[in-house]
């Protein structure tokens, strides 16, 4: 996996995070700390006995409430979740539809992967694993996350791999089929047809779906 991040491109989101990261300065795992980064966004973070989640008040501050009733390694993930929202997010989440609800949770598990272990770190880590959960473990002890939370990094980070991959393919496909004639046009009383033309000539056609 590691030797295809060479041509590796993240995606927006990852990117903002990339450039929030640079912006302070955190290089490595250890440089991670979203309470410090929290703290610095003005974001207070309190500890209390129910559900995590974010609160806004009325002059446009937000507090981050985490469960202190979990392991210190789930409340670092929903901490990552939450803040997700508090920086991608406004709004009260209980008067949303439960699509955009839905997309909402979607982004911040997604910045939460992202910020708890961004690419760029996995890429620079020097491991030694002889199999894929080894992999997982030895990922999940050096961003100080569960293995599940690593596991779920690594297969989102793949998906995006194989997402590259094929559109990298993708791309050369259409360079070859565009090398193959100069322009194309359309029939002018058949819209699913189109000529392809070489040279100043017609060197073939192609249908075109209907829209």
């Amino acid at each position: 996996m590691f030797e295809s991040l060479e041509k590796y491109v993240p995606t927006p989101l990852e990117s903002a995070v990339i450039s929030m990261y640079q912006n302070h300065n955190i290089q490595c795992p250890q440089d991670i700390d979203l309470e410090l980064f929290a703290y610095d966004a003005g974001i207070w973070i309190h500890l209390y006995e129910g559900e995590s989640k974010h609160i806004e008040t009325d002059d446009q501050m937000y507090s981050i409430l985490l469960d202190s009733r979990l392991p210190q390694k789930l409340q670092r993930i929903q901490l990552a979740h939450e803040l997700g929202h508090v920086l991608l997010h406004t709004g009260r989440q209980e008067f949303m539809k439960d699509d955009v609800r839905a997309l909402q949770e979607y982004q911040a598990d997604k910045f939460a992967l992202f910020a708890l272990a961004p690419t760029f770190m996995i890429a620079n880590c020097s491991l030694q694993a002889s199999n894929g959960q080894q992999l997982v473990s030895q990922l999940a002890f050096t961003f100080d996350v569960p293995d599940f939370f690593m596991d779920t990094r690594l297969q989102l980070l793949q998906d995006r791999l194989l997402a590259l991959a094929m559109e990298d393919r993708m791309s050369q496909r259409i360079a070859e089929e565009r090398a193959r004639y100069d322009y194309s046009f359309r029939h002018p009383l058949d819209e699913s047809v189109e000529y392809l033309i070489k040279d100043g000539k017609v060197i073939g056609t192609r249908r075109r779906a209907r829209l």
